[in-house]
């Protein structure tokens, strides 16, 4: 046999050789691929939701701002016009509202507040969820050499 022969028999056998510690290393490793991409998946789906809580959030805190700032003007020219008039029980039922509406908006503060935190706890949640699981992936070590 000529050493050209032996050299393409050898250079056969390894490749066979790798092949088939390529396939089995797939197979080992097969549940955990889908186990990432299970995860990303579901990472996904968390960063969606966020966005979509934290557009809600955004958008109240608008809404609130605007409504703030109406019931400044509103008290403004309730204030003008309360000096000018001579009988107190609109005013008083007026400021009886205003005291109303600051307490309607002192307990959106406070849920905008839980929202908040809720939304935060939960995206440090899935944070931690996803830096323990990657660091969980254990990969099994082969028994012998790779050329064996």
């Amino acid at each position: 046999m000529s050493y050209l022969d032996k050299l393409q028999e050898d250079i056969g056998k390894t490749l066979e050789k790798v092949s088939s510690r390529e396939k089995y290393i797939n197979n080992q490793l097969e549940h955990l691929i889908q186990e990432y991409r299970s995860a990303q998946a579901k990472l996904s789906e968390a960063k969606e939701r966020y966005q979509q809580a934290s557009g809600g959030v955004t958008e109240r805190t608008r809404v609130l701002a605007e409504i703030s700032e109406e019931l400044e003007k509103v008290k403004q020219e309730m204030e003008e016009k309360g000096s000018s008039m001579s009988d107190g029980a609109p005013v008083v039922k007026i400021k009886q509202s205003l005291n109303k509406l600051k307490q309607e908006i002192l307990q959106m503060d406070v849920r905008i507040g839980v929202v908040e935190h809720t939304l935060l706890q939960t995206k440090l949640k899935e944070k931690s969820n996803m830096t323990r699981d990657m660091h969980a992936t254990n990969f099994p070590e082969p028994a012998a050499g790779p050329f064996s």
